[in-house]
């Protein structure tokens, strides 16, 4: 049925689950985001009387201090403390995201025992996905030697917003872990749970509560299939910190990098394994691809940016002779696009036929670059097979490349350069103007 519906008070419309953009009727391409078959029917109640207002109080912006308690938790964990600088905030609304089995549980888990092991809190969890007991299993199962009960932890299994906020207002936690947000609903909305209508009434109330009582709260939610959070983008607007935890479930490292941070920076990610006792932050990431490097002849080294960080990583290159009409060109942790371009420069400035071989590009140790800093190691590696020499081995490849074959400065180029282990040499614009002067590192 076309138009809006008046039934008992409701008020029947369709609204985009990616941008929140309403519409009287369900359409098939939102004309907000452009996100196809993304409308959902929800239903808003009619209001019937007016509401009553009050008057507010104001404060005056100036340079002064702030009279409100501004506190952060403190962490001992490098790897947390990269991503969320000072600390957890109290009173700030937290999301952590990513696809299921990625290990959200238990970061959060282990993060609540960093604060508990240096901050006086009351924390409250509550799962809609287990069984208090298996969060309890995780805890002893992450941590086995600590005999230390968590007295002020309480853990609740419920699904409904009021009776979590009810027992939050009851009991006053320092902070509230929501397991997650998919799972809640409230009894006063028709949806069902998991909707874009419950997760933004809930999401609503909860951040409410949390500027209201001065109460930190972590919000745990899932991804799409196309990889964005799984509800309206709505959800990342009302949170202060947007999270998320990014890896490949059956590999062992995994990312945590920050999306959005009201109280500091993005500029940053957290390296973690996944061992039998949780995710265990990884100190010497710089040392382990270096050792790798050193046994893998024509691998080349770089430095790219994860989330603004620099690691140094590996690039490997084979070219092989091909045997089909079209060569191939295959990719794994690099951009496709990228490194065709890398191999249009390379023909057209250096005269070489790599249009005769399938190029195979590889980073190892499960990493994912969108990044072209990492451009003249890629062009490094791709002639030194075409030459069939090595590259040296204490040397590290750091640029992009212009299409006119210039090699550039690469986006914070100084953070990398810093990354620089002592005893290695550093090719960039500074030693290299053009691709073309390549050919003097292979005689």
């Amino acid at each position: 049925m076309n138009g809006i519906l008046f039934s008992n008070l409701l008020c029947i419309m369709f609204s985009c689950s990616a941008c929140w953009y309403s519409s009287a009727t369900k359409l098939g391409k939102c004309p907000q985001c452009g996100a196809f078959g993304s409308f959902v029917q929800v239903a808003h109640s009619a209001k019937t009387s007016k509401s009553k207002h009050t008057r507010k109080q104001w404060s005056v912006l100036s340079a002064g201090k702030s009279t409100v308690t501004s506190r952060f938790r403190t962490l001992a964990n490098t790897e947390l403390q990269r991503v969320l600088q000072q600390g957890v905030k109290q009173g700030g609304i937290y999301l952590l995201w990513w696809e299921p089995g990625i290990g959200k549980s238990t970061i959060i888990v282990q993060i609540l025992q960093d604060l508990i092991s240096h901050n006086d809190m009351h924390i409250q969890y509550f799962t809609g996905e287990e069984q208090p007991n298996q969060i309890k299993d995780r805890r002893e199962r992450i941590n086995p030697d600590d005999k230390t009960p968590l007295q002020k932890t309480q853990i609740y299994h419920s699904t409904h917003i009021e009776d979590i906020l009810t027992t939050a207002e009851d009991q006053h936690p320092d902070l509230i872990v929501i397991d997650s947000i998919q799972t809640i609903y409230s009894e006063h909305n028709d949806s069902s749970a998991g909707s874009p209508n419950q997760v933004k009434y809930c999401a609503e109330k909860l951040s409410e509560f949390g500027k209201k009582h001065n109460c930190t709260i972590i919000i745990i939610g899932h991804v799409t299939k196309g990889g964005e959070i799984a509800w309206p983008k709505y959800l990342e607007h009302i949170v202060d910190v947007v999270l998320y935890l990014e890896g490949d479930r059956f590999g062992q490292l995994r990312f945590l990098r920050g999306q959005k941070n009201r109280f500091g920076h993005t500029d940053d990610s957290g390296i973690f394994e996944m061992t039998l006792f949780g995710l265990q932050p990884v100190y010497d990431i710089k040392e382990r691809i270096l050792q790798a490097a050193s046994t893998m002849p024509w691998s080349v080294l770089s430095i790219w940016l994860d989330n603004g960080r620099p690691v140094i990583t590996q690039v490997e290159v084979l070219l092989n002779k091909t045997k089909y009409k079209f060569p191939q060109r295959n990719c794994i942790g690099v951009d496709n696009k990228r490194v065709d371009m890398v191999i249009a420069i390379l023909e057209r400035y250096l005269k070489i036929n790599i249009w005769l071989f399938d190029v195979f590009v590889n980073v190892p140790g499960e990493f994912d670059f969108r990044d072209s800093g990492i451009d003249l190691a890629i062009a490094a590696g791709i002639y030194s097979q075409y030459t069939n020499q090595t590259v040296p081995k204490d040397t590290i490849f750091v640029g992009e490349l212009a299409l006119s074959g210039k090699i550039v400065t690469s986006r914070l180029h100084a953070k990398r350069v810093k990354e620089v282990p002592d005893g290695f040499a550093l090719q960039d614009h500074n030693n290299m103007k053009y691709i073309v002067e390549i050919k003097t590192l292979f005689g």
